[in-house]
């Protein structure tokens, strides 16, 4: 289990549960970001920056794309397999399924969301907003499972 602190983030700054995420796509990049963990979102998302930093080729032959609701917009998206790791935490490491925004003008807030499919999947999160921290933990290694 490891123990996250919410992070000021934003302009009036807020607390909220962000990680440092370091991405590699071999062989073309690596990338370390600032994420925000979101429960809401189906989806783990990179903005272009990322998948321009990855070496990833938007658009290219045979791409698996679509369209997600963010910020109140349809956004398309490109899917692509990355190797995802916390890297103050090198246990803490996964393969995921990402989707990466392919509009060059659209900034998110963070560069990443770390959403159900891709993180939460993988890992139990457990938020004490009142405390202010929030618990990653493997799903192995949980008290709670039987």
């Amino acid at each position: 289990m490891v123990k996250f602190p919410y992070r000021e983030e934003g302009n009036p700054p807020i607390l909220r549960p962000t990680v440092d995420i370091h991405l590699e796509c071999a062989p073309t990049g690596e990338w370390t970001t600032r994420a925000l963990i979101d429960t809401g979102s189906p989806l783990t998302v990179f903005d272009r920056g990322v998948a321009e930093a990855l070496c990833i080729s938007i658009g290219h032959l045979g791409a698996e794309t679509g369209t997600i609701a963010l910020l109140g917009a349809p956004r398309r998206i490109q899917f692509e397999y990355v190797d995802l790791s916390l890297p103050r935490y090198p246990g803490l490491s996964w393969t995921a399924r990402a989707a990466f925004i392919t509009d060059r003008t659209f900034q998110m807030p963070f560069q990443g969301i770390l959403g159900a499919e891709g993180f939460l999947n993988k890992f139990i999160v457990t938020f004490n907003a009142y405390e202010n921290y929030f618990l990653v933990d493997h799903p192995d290694d949980w008290m709670g499972h039987d």
